[in-house]
């Protein structure tokens, strides 16, 4: 089936101006859906409307805007506003992504490193949708974008995406060769394991053979025996090479004398508690500052402070999620408390950035504002939308 990951297939410009947009150029139709690149106010957006405008389209595109506005992450496409007027549809405004597919990248043979990032970016792209309730229930490689600016992974296409799995099975579509066995079969308890069947799909085609038992665990037709959510499959990607250790461990042991073996063994330790202690620090620091990254564009374009608390209350909910699950759980106690020191400061550096950018916002409450700016402002903040300009439609 037709779906709008193919966003970048060259289709001929209608030449047609309107509703604020101009140089709108249809890219892709798809059995339910037109998608457009327009430019307005200078800028360019992706604008999907229906196709043919009949009830169950337009349910699926109201319910599309509800789920993807009340995401805000650096790996997820972010839509901007919905419309009752585009090119006379309804439509959702969304950004415009200057990429290519996930198989068009692969083609390129990126290097094993690049191909490791990308894949920690679609864990943590999905991460944060499970952690709001959303089952995103068609990823596949034409739904993953990677920018050709900075080979960054976007994941886009939330058209069968939803918090409610009863809504998804009456939704038609999605690709069976990345489908779950559930959602093939309407099971009416789709949940996050659905999603890391997919996933696990996908991991052998970026990695290979890399996580070969990670992706086969992934890919269980029980879901039960599948990782319960996406934060056991990263720690399962981050310790893999554990088991490994241990055999090494017990060869050396049969070769060796007690006494070097003893004194190779307490050195391995040491080292390996530096190590372990490096990582956990390096990992921590990058993994908060990411956090912090993804929210910092977003409050940079805000207007009120009001505007930049709704994005500072979104980063500390995902610190604190990722609090719990990565640094509460670890047992022992010197280890604990070094992560946790490392979390606070890196928290308390990241607090005091976003502070100093809040307090540098254009407008903060002027007094000077014009009543109807003012009121615009109001308007979008009480309906719970997204920031935009005054003066666009």
């Amino acid at each position: 089936m037709d779906t709008e990951s193919q966003i970048f297939d060259n289709r001929p410009t209608d030449g047609k101006c309107g509703d604020g947009f101009c140089d709108v150029i249809l890219l892709k139709t798809t059995a339910y859906a037109l998608l457009y690149r327009a430019r307005r106010a200078g800028k360019q957006f992706l604008v999907k409307t229906t196709k043919d405008n009949d009830e169950q389209q337009l349910r699926m595109l109201r319910r599309e805007y509800e789920l993807s506005i009340s995401c805000d992450h650096h790996h997820i496409v972010h839509v901007y506003t919905f419309e009752e007027s585009a090119f006379s549809r309804p439509a959702i405004v969304m950004e415009y992504i200057e990429g290519r597919t996930l198989d068009d990248y692969l083609g390129e043979n990126p290097p094993m490193s690049e191909r490791c990032r990308v894949l920690g970016e679609l864990l943590a792209a999905v991460g944060y949708l499970h952690r709001r309730g959303v089952i995103h229930n068609d990823i596949k490689p034409e739904n993953i974008l990677i920018t050709r600016a900075d080979d960054t992974l976007k994941l886009i296409d939330f058209g069968l995406a939803d918090s409610d799995a009863h809504y998804a099975l009456r939704a038609l579509g999605c690709t069976p060769r990345y489908a779950s066995p559930e959602l093939l079969l309407q099971d009416s308890q789709i949940d996050a394991r659905s999603d890391i069947y997919s996933i696990g799909i996908l991991m052998e085609q970026i990695v290979g053979r890399r996580y070969r038992s990670i992706s086969k665990r992934c890919r269980r037709h029980n879901r039960d025996g599948r990782y319960e959510n996406i934060a056991a499959l990263e720690r399962a990607i981050k310790h893999r090479y554990r088991p490994l250790k241990v055999l090494l461990a017990v060869a050396v042991l049969a070769f060796v004398a007690l006494p070097s073996l003893l004194l190779a063994h307490y050195k391995l330790s040491e080292q390996r508690a530096v190590d372990e202690r490096e990582l956990l620090c390096d990992t921590i620091e990058r993994d908060v500052e990411r956090i912090y990254q993804s929210v910092a564009d977003s409050i940079s374009r805000a207007v009120y402070y009001e505007f930049a608390n709704n994005h500072l209350r979104s980063f500390y909910e995902e610190l604190a999620a990722y609090q719990s699950e990565n640094i509460a759980t670890i047992e022992d106690n010197e280890l604990s408390t070094l992560a946790l020191n490392v979390y606070v400061r890196t928290l308390n550096k990241c607090h005091a950035a976003l502070t100093e950018q809040t307090a540098l916002l254009p407008y903060l409450r002027d007094e000077e504002m014009s009543p109807d700016k003012r009121l615009f402002y109001d308007a979008l903040l009480e309906s719970r939308q997204p920031y935009r300009p005054y003066g666009e439609e």
